[in-house]
């Protein structure tokens, strides 16, 4: 799987451990795709394309997040109407759980999210019209800092006091997984749809695609669960300040 991992690139998905994605499959070489997987394997890699830099300064990161760009040279029989763009170099692999085959000849598939790889090479079509890449698992560790994650946890605990109950339920029980490592990619997942359920209340514009996807690609990338809970305390912390500010936290709370 590690040697030659099928890839299903998207604009608008980070996929992290522990995630289930339902997808619409429905382009020839993603249908190709699922018929190759079905037939052995079962895994698919999901990375995020990495945006066109042209017109746009959303591709720019202080953290300097690592692509992954095919080789000219691997672009032999490939249509030059549809090149292979580039993607974040460090995505997520997960299996596929479940396929339906619908009457109009799309499939829908739903992947769970297992673990962390990095693209170490592309490889050679070889007739294939879907990309594979070689790629290398990266380690997942628990968090060592438990009151750094316990103040994270805190932080979701006084957001979820912005919603209403059937959402502040849902928000919480975040906070009720085992796994401390996918508490902490849940609440990745949660702080930048907070951030975008109020840009939408406020009649803010969203900023493109790769503003609330960029923390999500960050968290993928830190090699340790304490830096990505650094990460999103730091977050949550500035979060919470703006919803402090814009009367979003009720009486009670703020006393």
């Amino acid at each position: 799987m590690l040697a030659a991992l099928p890839i299903f690139p998207l604009p608008n998905v980070v996929f992290l451990p522990g995630m289930v994605l339902p997808l619409n499959v429905f382009e020839p070489r993603y249908l190709e795709l699922v018929d190759h997987v079905l037939d052995g394997g079962m895994h698919i890699g999901v990375p995020l394309l990495r945006l066109s830099a042209e017109g746009s300064d959303e591709i720019e990161d202080d953290d300097q997040l690592p692509v992954h760009d095919p080789d000219a040279a691997l672009m032999t029989g490939v249509s030059p109407l549809r090149p292979r763009p580039a993607i974040e170099s460090v995505f997520g692999v997960g299996q596929l759980i479940a396929h339906e085959r619908l009457p109009d000849g799309r499939r829908f598939i739903r992947l769970e999210g297992l673990g962390r790889v990095r693209a170490v090479a592309e490889l050679p079509p070889e007739g294939m019209a879907f990309r594979r890449l070689s790629v290398e698992p990266l380690p997942e560790t628990e968090p060592g800092d438990l009151h750094a994650l316990e103040v994270l946890k805190a932080q979701v605990e006084r957001m979820a006091e912005t919603f209403d109950a059937d959402d502040r339920e849902t928000v919480l029980s975040v906070l009720e997984l085992e796994d401390p490592r996918l508490i902490v990619y849940a609440i990745a997942s949660l702080i930048p749809n907070v951030e975008l359920m109020r840009a939408v209340r406020r009649g803010r514009p969203l900023g493109g695609t790769m503003p609330h996807l960029r923390l999500l690609q960050r968290c993928l990338v830190r090699d340790t669960a304490d830096e990505r809970v650094d990460l999103l305390n730091a977050r949550a912390a500035a979060l919470i300040d703006v919803l402090g500010e814009s009367g979003s936290f009720p009486i009670t709370t703020l006393n």
